[in-house]
């Protein structure tokens, strides 16, 4: 859930890439979770955000612009099950 390389501007230049090489050397990884027990929860959806307008265009480097977090936005519709509630 984050898709960011850094420039020759930024600090900690052994980080930095070209722009040619931002899909090989950008860090491009899982990293924003939403946890809980199983069971708990039923998931009703789930989406993610790179944008700011609901959208997620897997090339997008953060952050942008636009999108000045360099971590997406990550969305779930959860419902507690009846028998979590219970408990």
């Amino acid at each position: 859930t984050t898709f960011n390389a850094r420039t020759y501007l930024q600090p900690q230049l052994n980080k930095a890439c070209r722009f040619e090489d931002m899909l090989k050397k950008g860090d491009r990884n899982p990293k924003d979770h939403i946890l809980c027990s199983q069971g708990d929860f039923t998931i009703g959806g789930c989406t993610r955000d790179n944008t700011g307008a609901n959208s997620y265009p897997e090339e997008r480097v953060l952050p942008s612009l636009d999108f000045p977090s360099d971590h997406c936005i990550i969305v779930a519709e959860l419902s507690v099950t009846p028998t979590a509630s219970a408990s």
